[in-house]
């Protein structure tokens, strides 16, 4: 994976060797993309005698981002390499022996420092901030009685951290369950209760069926049928009327 910003830093004779392909992206940007085209270039790592050469594949992205390329596995493979991400390391064979490369600290902290720079968020007349450009209806207020210092490192620690922030459903998935699971204090000595099913306005309907119909595309809610045990949903309308959320109530 190789990031736009960087190939426009090619020569223009390399450049011309990229090629049209349709790989659709997902999870390096906010929404769904395709890539710019593909190109094959010579990579070595390491240094002489422990280097290695190989080419590869690259698909040329455009997207902010605080590194030029990304190793993918099938590269990772074409080195016979070997990853540690707590040590910081790759390890790859060579004909000298096995060679390792060692992660820059200092080069990373400058890499972050100049995506903090770039993807800073915008801040509107009314005090508002829209964090995240691609998803423009999605604003955060920050309170009129902070600080300018505060509000200050609030945009930074906003604009550092993006990528943890749920910006449509499909980024709620995948989240392990030592880190984020619910679970339901229920006393094992009271028998359960039926609800009996209880209709709603139309347009909370409405509403409350795209929620679904978006929670079971992404993967986080599916489909069983039960005879018996209904749970009703309950809207709620947020505090700037806004829309609704919903919750169901056991």
């Amino acid at each position: 994976m190789m990031y736009e910003h960087c190939f426009v830093q090619l020569p223009e004779r390399v450049k011309e060797k990229m090629k049209d392909t349709l790989v659709p992206l997902a999870s390096f940007v906010n929404d769904p993309s395709w890539s710019e085209g593909s190109i094959i270039l010579e990579v070595v790592l390491g240094k002489s005698p422990f280097k290695r050469t190989a080419h590869i594949e690259f698909l040329v992205v455009k997207a902010n981002s605080q590194y030029n390329v990304i190793l993918v596995r099938s590269a990772i493979m074409t080195f016979g390499a070997v990853t540690s991400t707590v040590h910081e390391t790759m390890n790859f064979p060579v004909l000298a022996g096995i060679a390792t490369l060692y992660a820059e600290r200092g080069r990373v902290i400058e890499c972050v420092k100049i995506n903090r720079t770039t993807v800073m968020p915008i801040i509107h007349e009314d005090g508002s901030i829209l964090p995240n450009t691609s998803f423009p209806d999605q604003k955060i207020i920050v309170g009129s009685t902070l600080t300018l210092e505060t509000k200050d490192k609030l945009y930074n620690i906003l604009a550092a951290n993006l990528d943890v922030f749920a910006w449509q459903v499909s980024d709620m998935t995948g989240v392990p369950h030592h880190i984020a699971e619910h679970k339901l204090n229920i006393n094992p000595n009271i028998p359960p209760v039926c609800q009996k099913k209880r209709g709603m306005a139309p347009e909370r309907t409405k509403f409350l069926r795209e929620e679904v119909r978006n929670l079971v595309e992404a993967g986080i809610l599916r489909e069983v049928k039960y005879q018996t045990w209904v749970a009703n949903p309950v809207m709620v309308k947020k505090p700037d009327n806004t829309g609704c959320v919903w919750i169901l109530r056991i």
